[in-house]
């Protein structure tokens, strides 16, 4: 009978903590301008992908925020960095037979 008692506070304190969360102000994350991209460009831009992401990160999510931010800039020709290492060049294997209009030596 007690735990029928108690869960309206714990609904009510739900939507206590929930009406305390916020979208984030701004992205965290950098983007740079496209080597085509005026200052104007860019700035109009970014604040497009600004508002993007704050209509999509319905949830205070920053990491929702910031990666729907990148993708729109990317998506409007503007550079965004990659940490060094994430991309590491690959090599293709050495063919292992002659190719087939070269005769085998």
């Amino acid at each position: 009978m007690m735990a029928m008692k108690r869960w309206p506070f714990a609904i009510v304190a739900g939507l206590l903590l929930a009406g305390c969360a916020s979208v984030p102000s701004g992205p965290i994350v950098m983007a740079l301008p496209g080597s085509a991209k005026s200052a104007d460009d860019f700035r109009a831009d970014d604040a497009a992908c600004r508002q993007t992401a704050a209509v999509d990160a319905k949830a205070p999510k920053k990491w929702r925020y910031d990666m729907t931010y990148l993708q729109c800039m990317y998506a409007k020709g503007n550079q965004i960095p990659a940490p060094s290492g994430m991309f590491a060049p690959t090599t293709a294997p050495a063919p292992t037979t002659a190719p087939a209009n070269q005769p085998a030596k």
